[in-house]
């Protein structure tokens, strides 16, 4: 999918979103850089890495997402590049390699998986890490009931989930309702597809890869079970 058409209500929604940026912070410090994040987005974890004096490379393919980014990391040390995960080649490696806040979850089919992966290493020097996070699957419940998820400023935010078990899709159906100076009413639709992932899949794709994979509850470490909200993993290039 393209997040041409959600770079605006991204914006909304994720602005503030700060839950994940010390653990990604951590991590830099800890292997360095410079780092290349996968999925960059709108620049909200790169921005983050780059005010702590840490060069990015920032990889996103949609442009109107990556022009919200390049404006948000303007005299930082943030390089844009416009790519997709799945087919890229920088002709450099990294110490550390980043996907944050889900940007894995629109690999929809296998082969998608394993060339995003398979580009990861590529570009991961020995020892290095690649870390990314996902939303835990087992508290998914989708009963594609109407609710509010949000108001921002003159915007209201609605949702409502279809789950596709069968595929392993999540599908978030959004409808944002702006009311004009004139008092009127402009309501728009976007749809947000993410194919989710197993605990124990993740294991088998990393271990395929030759990377060894440690799994989180949480930013902090946190042990994982079966009601984290996320599964936050860290994973080192072993060969």
């Amino acid at each position: 999918m393209s997040y041409d058409e959600l770079a605006d209500l991204y914006a909304l929604q994720y602005e503030n979103y700060a839950d994940d940026l010390d653990f990604y912070a951590r991590l830099t410090e800890r292997h360095g850089g410079p780092v290349l994040e996968l999925g960059a987005g709108q620049g909200r974890v790169a921005a983050h890495l780059a005010r702590r004096g840490f060069e990015v490379w920032a990889l996103e393919p949609s442009a109107a997402m990556r022009a919200r980014g390049e404006a948000a990391t303007r005299g930082l040390a943030v390089r844009w590049i416009a790519g997709d995960m799945r087919d890229f080649e920088l002709g450099r490696r990294f110490p550390l390699v980043i996907a944050p806040f889900n940007a894995l979850m629109h690999l929809y089919t296998l082969a998608d998986q394993d060339a995003a992966l398979a580009r990861a290493v590529r570009h991961l020097e020995a020892g290095g890490v690649f870390a990314f996070d996902l939303y835990n699957p087992l508290l998914i419940r989708a009963d594609g009931a109407l609710r509010l998820e949000g108001r921002y400023g003159t915007a209201e935010v609605y949702y409502r989930q279809e789950h596709r078990p069968a595929a392993q899709r999540l599908l978030t159906h959004y409808l944002v309702d702006e009311t004009g100076p004139d008092g009127g009413l402009r309501r728009r639709h976007r749809t947000l597809d993410q194919r989710y992932f197993t605990r124990y899949e993740v294991e088998r794709w990393l271990a395929a890869a030759g990377l060894s994979g440690r799994l989180a509850g949480g930013f902090r470490g946190e042990p994982f079970e079966a009601d984290r909200p996320v599964m936050v993993w860290t994973a080192r290039r072993v060969s």
